[in-house]
């Protein structure tokens, strides 16, 4: 492996013009053929990292890729399926055969749903566990020496239902909510190490047009709520969680008068949710 540079510190940061923010960097994006993660993908290859993106899907892949490299970025695909460890594993090796470190990994990879919990079917319970804690806790498992390594960044990409339990989106809140127990963990081990943990919760962000989330018998529904972010802001605030090493980063106001509110009045908002009655998360078929 490369001989690694120095992390520079918080107020060397941000000295460092845009376009160079990242420079040097290696950064994994997972899911990052679409949405929230090719935004990413773009903006970091903005500032100047290496991106490596990922997903299942090998056409739209290459397509992202494509565009990339065609605006004249430095990227690589690795096609791979976050929630199998070999594939993960095999990824983590060939990123580091490739480039020779791994500065920064951002778990995007996610799926949502809809539904009341007594009408789940169980592989719907299954798919989303899998897919948004699992398919964030292998390719950290398996990236988490180059990381220490490089003293680097791991970003999770949670939600406001991993803030707060709404109706209709159990097993969805119950995994992102799992993620920021993951994150604590893993900074209690890591950032003696250099290495820095944040999470990130999005709120209702704009949607690719094709985008679907699982209906409670496995279909696919559509999301009729109205975006309160776009993709590139989710992509900026991961940026600057990233750059600024910050351990949380809440989006929006309405999002950050949320987690106020839940942590000093739980009761009122309690109260404002169960009358909501599963209105916040709504979606059609």
């Amino acid at each position: 492996m490369s001989p690694v540079s120095k992390q520079p510190s918080p107020s060397e940061g941000s000295r460092v013009t845009a376009a160079t923010q990242l420079a040097a960097k290696v950064a994994l994006i997972t899911g990052s053929s679409r949405g929230i993660g090719r935004a990413t993908a773009l903006l970091f290859a903005e500032r100047g990292a290496t991106v490596v993106i990922n997903g299942r899907d090998e056409t739209r892949l290459a397509q992202t890729a494509e565009l990339l490299r065609s605006r004249g970025f430095k990227c690589s695909a690795v096609p791979a399926d976050v929630t199998d460890p070999d594939q993960c594993r095999a990824m983590v090796t060939r990123i580091i055969a490739q480039h020779g470190r791994l500065d920064i990994l951002v778990n995007n990879a996610g799926i949502s749903m809809r539904g009341a919990f007594g009408d789940l079917d169980p592989a719907v319970i299954e798919s989303v566990i899998r897919t948004n804690l699992i398919g964030a806790a292998l390719p950290t498992r398996f990236a988490a020496a180059a990381l220490v390594q490089s003293r680097g960044s791991v970003v999770f990409i949670s939600s406001l239902a991993g803030v707060r339990g709404f109706a209709g989106v159990s097993i969805y809140s119950a995994a992102k909510m799992a993620l920021s127990g993951l994150a604590e963990s893993l900074h209690a081990e890591l950032s003696p190490a250099g290495v820095h943990v944040g999470v990130v919760f999005a709120t209702f962000t704009e949607n690719d047009p094709d985008k679907t989330v699982m209906g409670a018998d496995g279909r696919p529904l559509r999301v009729s709520r109205k975006a309160s972010t776009t993709q590139r802001q989710v992509a900026e605030e991961i940026l600057r969680t990233v750059v600024r090493r910050r351990r949380r980063s809440y989006m929006t106001a309405a999002g950050k008068l949320l987690v106020f509110m839940q942590r000093h009045f739980p009761r009122l908002t309690d109260a404002a949710i169960l009358h909501s009655r599963g209105r916040i998360h709504k979606a059609n078929r």
